[in-house]
């Protein structure tokens, strides 16, 4: 195909769909409407909504350790967009390759010289804090430069240790016609490298994985929860079972996953599995179960992305491990759940957790969005923290 006159956006996305990415995880917003219109234009690249920057970068990433292809995060730029940093130096931290799209809008117009105090909002340069926790942060300062800007940010993310990488794409220049040649040669994306995540699937150069299950912190008080967990989700299970949770929860099973972190935010695990299951949602995967083991303490700071889950048919089991003095009195996450269209069941009886598990299990299925089971218990010590520093090895 010869040269051709095209919106620099549909060039981006063109990119990105020659990269496999079938999802975009992100926060609309004017600054990005050139994108979205060029996804809907282009075809072959669903849309996923995030409550917040936060959330659509860990579901970026749990997308990428799934699949093994860099994991996309939109972003406009505004307040809020600061917190995808939080997303980013998880994925720096654990080597998951992840590429970022940061849309900012046009500058105002000139306005006549203000007081600081009277300035209006400026937004937040995520270019120059994104420096420290990707491996590289671009800002487009010329619409021919998209092409290659996209190409180049999927080989960085890939290439040596994988990581995230940052581009800032103004809206008024995403939206302008350039002329765009055939990709280069050399250029064809590689095909998807293995699942960043524990089982029968090697880890790839440079993933971050726990080598063993470390030790029970808290001896068998929670251990009792963890086993039994695993043991639903274990050998008699047919299908492959995806753990999200950074508690210990033992992975024996050869269709046994577990998707850990070496340093998340409090509350990954929810949009993370978001990520895993969208991941899975194809013919050959959609048996898969996907679980996320959660402290009760972590849970209420990202509970809001399960209203993305319901509302895009996002199923995956939600189990919340706490003592009943670690309660909120104010907060009741089986009501939480419900407020955002999801089922939930409590357990106060340690001999109801199985059938309650079954329950979630299959109520997840048939309802097509997350479920909740809470389980708070005299017998649950801590068990927060995820694997400890030195369980946790680079590869090579």
């Amino acid at each position: 195909m010869g040269a051709r006159r095209i919106p620099a956006a549909q060039a981006a996305v063109e990119i990105l769909r020659d990269e496999g990415v079938d999802t975009v995880f992100g926060c609309p917003g004017a600054a990005l409407l050139p994108l979205y219109a060029a996804m809907e234009r282009t075809g072959g690249i669903a849309h996923l909504s995030a409550g917040h920057a936060e959330g659509a970068a860990h579901m970026a990433d749990g997308w990428a350790r799934t699949t093994g292809r860099p994991g996309v995060a939109a972003v406009a730029a505004g307040p809020g967009a600061v917190r995808v940093l939080s997303g980013l130096y998880a994925a720096q931290q654990d080597a998951v390759p992840l590429v970022c799209v940061t849309g900012r809008a046009a500058p105002p117009a000139t306005a006549p010289a203000l007081p600081l105090r009277h300035a209006g909002y400026r937004p937040t340069d995520l270019v120059r804090l994104a420096g420290a926790v990707t491996k590289r942060a671009e800002r487009i300062e010329d619409p021919a430069r998209i092409p290659g800007a996209f190409r180049e940010a999927f080989r960085i993310a890939r290439e040596g240790r994988p990581g995230p990488v940052l581009v800032d794409v103004p809206a008024e220049l995403a939206a302008e016609e350039i002329v765009c040649g055939p990709a280069p040669a050399d250029s064809s994306a590689p095909g998807a490298g293995p699942a960043l995540v524990d089982g029968d699937r090697s880890p790839a150069p440079g993933a971050v994985l726990p080598l063993t299950v470390p030790p029970d912190p808290a001896g068998a008080a929670a251990h009792w929860a963890l086993t039994e967990l695993a043991e639903v989700y274990g050998a008699r299970s047919p299908v492959d079972a995806y753990v999200v949770s950074g508690l210990p929860v033992p992975c024996t099973a050869p269709r046994h996953h577990r998707v850990a972190r070496r340093s998340g935010p409090p509350g990954w695990e929810v949009p993370t599995a978001i990520g895993v299951r969208t991941a899975l949602d194809s013919p050959s995967e959609r048996a898969a179960e996907v679980v996320v083991v959660v402290d009760g303490r972590d849970f209420p700071l990202t509970a809001g992305e399960l209203a993305t889950a319901a509302q895009y048919d996002v199923p995956f089991v939600v189990v919340l491990l706490g003592e009943p003095e670690d309660a909120d009195p104010l907060t009741d996450p089986v009501k939480l759940a419900g407020a955002h269209g999801c089922a939930g069941r409590d357990v106060r009886d340690p001999a109801q957790l199985r059938s309650a598990m079954e329950w979630a299990r299959k109520e997840a299925v048939s309802t097509r969005r997350p479920v909740l089971v809470e389980v708070r218990s005299a017998r649950l010590a801590k068990a927060r923290g995820g694997p400890p520093v030195d369980a946790v090895a680079y590869g090579t």
